[in-house]
């Protein structure tokens, strides 16, 4: 719900964004978590008493790694098909929309699994601020 008081307040095109700035610093994250779990293969295959910490390494540069790519694609899915979406049927400008109503829930006629799946259930009617039209993204 703070990803919609983001859009309400900031703008779709702000928040979108900002959601791809966080997205690829999450990117940035698995990518050194990456670099920490081979070095923590190296260090424990060296033997003796750095056994211990280089398998520390490789647990943790592995935590890292993961969360860092399930985040990262989560957020990344979640921004493209708003964005997909965010053009207005009407007169084709993008982004240029204010938010009329909004929920957590799938709609009646069914959301996307995907999203759902991911806890991105949350649909969107919108209004073109150049002409008016309505539409929803979800």
């Amino acid at each position: 719900m703070a990803s919609l008081d983001r859009i309400r307040t900031d703008g779709f095109r702000r928040w979108y964004e900002r959601q791809l700035i966080e997205c690829h610093a999450w990117l940035v994250s698995w990518f050194l978590g990456l670099i920490t779990l081979v070095s923590g293969i190296e260090v424990a295959g060296a033997g003796g008493a750095s056994r211990m910490s280089g398998a520390l390494l490789l647990l943790g540069g592995l935590a890292v790694t993961l969360y860092s790519w399930k985040r990262y694609r989560l957020l990344l899915e979640i921004a493209e098909r708003l964005g997909e979406q965010a053009i207005c049927p009407g007169c084709s400008s993008y982004g240029k929309f204010k938010v009329q109503s909004s929920g957590p829930a799938p709609l009646p006629d069914g959301g996307d699994p995907a999203l759902e799946n991911h806890g991105g259930g949350v649909w969107l009617r919108v209004q073109c601020r150049k002409c008016g039209d309505e539409w929803m993204l979800k």
